[in-house]
């Protein structure tokens, strides 16, 4: 019998939500950054880019602890829906450090959606068990 392997932390896709880490949201931002944008992730603020790096894994990490990783992921999401920049050359994207400090102002939003997704899921009525109870 073989042991079935996890994907890479990485592999965002292949991953259910629930297992991603720090890494993973970083890939998932850097994939949708290209996706978007058309340009290639980097992340913000001074430093070297080692420092910037290990800057937005622990911002990363500290705001997956703090809210879960439905409500992180939505809000990066809801980010890039709400994302306006006045200074495209500078500016093309909304780097982690941007969303965490500046756009904070939807975590509650992404909070709501979450719980009301939840909620909904909660309420479904799973029909085949109801006919087989029936």
């Amino acid at each position: 019998m073989t042991k079935q392997r996890k994907p890479s932390q990485y592999d965002w896709k292949a991953r259910s939500l629930e297992d991603w880490n720090a890494n993973t949201f970083l890939a998932y931002i850097g994939d949708n950054t290209l996706e978007r944008y058309g340009v290639e992730y980097s992340p913000g603020g001074s430093g070297s880019k080692q420092q910037r790096w290990a800057r937005e894994r622990g911002m990363l990490k500290q705001a997956q602890e703090r809210y879960g990783n439905a409500v992180l992921k939505r809000f990066i999401d809801i980010c890039w829906r709400e994302y306006r920049t006045t200074k495209p050359e500078q500016f093309p994207y909304p780097t982690w450090m941007f969303m965490y400090s500046y756009m904070d102002r939807y975590f509650p939003q992404a909070q709501a959606e979450v719980a009301a997704e939840s909620r909904r899921k909660a309420n479904e009525i799973n029909y085949e068990e109801l006919e087989d109870w029936l």
